[in-house]
């Protein structure tokens, strides 16, 4: 608490264990009341420090749905800022992480944000905000531009790929990111990425950075719009694909 004051977060985490998966129900509800018992100290520790950033609990319980159930009712109790659900996207199954989502979204307040704790890839965000998630962070959009992965509304470019290799166009025409719309194409990108030139990574980041913004900022807008639904189908129909049931 005392590290993330004297770094002026804005959002303050509290303490907790991530559960690994898989996990047994004993080892889940262990690790959950662990750090149950760490919550309110680190209430307590953040209201001493007089710090008014906004702290999040964490809603643990692995892949359990009485588990997660407890985990919410008991930080709510203790009362936060707002409510992270965390210990998802560790290896489970996509469709065992959405049916948690499911079950948690009637379980937290709808009146205080909801953060999806290491998540996630382009679909892992639109179908998290379907089933109520507010915030998200994860390394993909960096990590996956030092590899060569860069995302864009119609799928994510392999730039390592051969197919690439007198490619003029850029990473996603249209788009407004200084690797885009600064005359630096697929070809070239591939050449500096070939070349271990530390450019590549640079404009790839820079680019999926953008994309990620672009993409929440038109959740949004959908969301205010009252077509959210609307956008979710659009979203996988421009990759080729249909949207999974809700």
């Amino acid at each position: 608490m005392k590290i993330q004051k004297v770094l002026d977060s804005d959002v303050v985490m509290i303490f907790d264990e991530c559960t690994p998966y898989p996990a047994t129900e004993d080892v889940a509800r262990r690790s959950m009341e662990l750090s149950l018992r760490w919550a309110p100290r680190r209430r307590n520790a953040h209201d001493e420090l007089g710090n008014d950033a906004a702290l999040f609990g964490i809603v643990q319980g692995g892949v359990h749905t009485d588990l997660r159930s407890r985990s919410a009712e008991a930080l709510q109790a203790i009362g936060f800022d707002g409510y992270a659900i965390g210990g998802l996207a560790v290896g489970e199954p996509e469709h065992e992480r959405n049916a948690m989502l499911d079950h948690l979204d009637p379980e937290l307040p709808g009146a205080r944000p909801r953060y999806l704790m290491g998540v996630g890839r382009p679909e892992d965000l639109v179908e998290g905000v379907a089933r109520g998630v507010d915030m998200f962070d994860c390394v993909m959009p960096t990590r996956n531009a030092r590899n060569g992965h860069y995302f864009t509304s119609f799928g994510t470019v392999r730039i390592r790929n051969s197919q690439y290799a007198r490619d003029m166009d850029p990473i996603e025409p249209g788009c407004g990111c200084v690797a885009c719309s600064g005359g630096y194409t697929r070809s070239y990108l591939r050449h500096l990425d070939r070349c271990n030139e530390m450019l590549a990574p640079m404009l790839g980041t820079l680019h999926n950075l953008f994309y990620y913004e672009k993409l929440m900022a038109d959740i949004r807008a959908a969301i205010e719009a009252g077509t959210f639904l609307a956008f979710r189908e659009s979203f996988y129909a421009a990759r080729g694909a249909v949207a999974p049931a809700l």
